[in-house]
This record gives structure tokens, sequence and C-alpha cells, in this order.
């Protein structure tokens, strides 16, 4: 059975903080650590076609200032941007085509298409990858890691990229979705 430290995971999750002697000798089994990578990525396609759903017309073009995303490239860059993490680094292809910018930066349901497609992609890419592979170093922005820990980041960085979106949001007096942990 192909295991994951649970320290090495909680570690990743926390920012590297677990190193309790406890959760060294605890493991996780791979399709365990697997099935948390699905419902992560379920879980954020929810919340980002939320966030694409909640954006209102007036808004969807907005920037807060010049020189940043607007809102809705704020969602694609966290949702689509997924592909960019798994697509070689994990499954040693070329990142599949995004989709026509021109449309899905334009209209909603052009966006939750394009968001849709992007995490099939992915969810694909994680039930495929053999067991083995999650363990196996791979390179992501010239730094070297295991393959589940590209997962993470995955994971990590459309956290990251939502959160930056509630300021958006509020600036044009919309409640934002609701966040969803679990």
């Amino acid at each position: 059975m192909r295991t994951l430290s649970k320290a090495v995971t909680v570690a990743m999750l926390l920012g590297g903080l677990a190193s309790s002697p406890v959760a060294a000798q605890a493991s996780i089994d791979i399709e365990d650590f697997r099935a948390m990578l699905i419902e992560g990525f379920e879980n954020a396609r929810t919340m980002d076609v939320e966030f694409a759903m909640a954006i209102p017309d007036s808004a969807f073009r907005w920037a807060p200032t010049e020189g940043v995303r607007t809102f809705t490239e704020q969602v694609a860059h966290g949702g689509i941007g997924n592909t960019l993490f798994v697509a070689e680094p994990v499954l040693g292809e070329t990142r599949p085509e995004k989709g026509d910018t021109a449309l899905y930066l334009n209209d909603q349901d052009a966006l939750v298409e394009a968001l849709n497609r992007a995490y099939d992609y992915v969810l694909e890419g994680v039930m495929e990858l053999p067991a083995e592979e999650f363990l196996v170093e791979t390179t992501l922005f010239g730094q070297t890691m295991p393959k589940w820990r590209v997962l993470m980041q995955a994971l990590t960085h459309g956290i990251w990229t939502r959160g930056q979106m509630v300021p958006y949001f509020r600036m044009n007096d919309v409640k934002p979705p609701r966040y969803r942990s679990f």
C-alpha cells in the first residue's frame, strides 16, 4: 500500500508546521488522499461557479484599480489556472486550450462553461493518475516537489485567489458567496 505521511500532508496544509513525533508516525493511504483531492477540487469548482454567477453584469469587467485583474480575470485565473498546475507538472501533457478569452471574460455562461471544462480536466487527471505517480518528483515554477504537493498547491492557489475576490464583491456592494470548506 502506497501512503503519504500525514505529517507531510498536514505540513503542506498548515505551511510546514506539523513536526510532532505522533504526526510523523501517522500515514494516509494514497487513495484516501486522492479522494480528499477530488472532494477539494469539486468544492473549488462549486465555489468558482458561484463566484462567477454572483458577479453583476455591471462589474463583470471591473477592476479595483488599473493594472490588476478584472473580476472575471480573477475567477478565470483561479479556476482555469488549475490546468497550469496539473497538465505538465503532474500529467506530463501540454496544457489544454483555455478557450476563447474574448468570450469567457465577457459572458457569464461562457465563463462557467470554461471553469467546468478546466475542472473536468483536473479531476480526470487526479482520478486517473496512477497511485505511485503521486510520490514522483516534478518541477513547478522552478521548484522540485512531489506531484501530490503540486496538486495541493493548485487547491491552495484557488483558495488564495477566491480570498482576493472578496473585496471585489464588497466594493461593488455585492455579498460574496459563502465560503465552503467542507
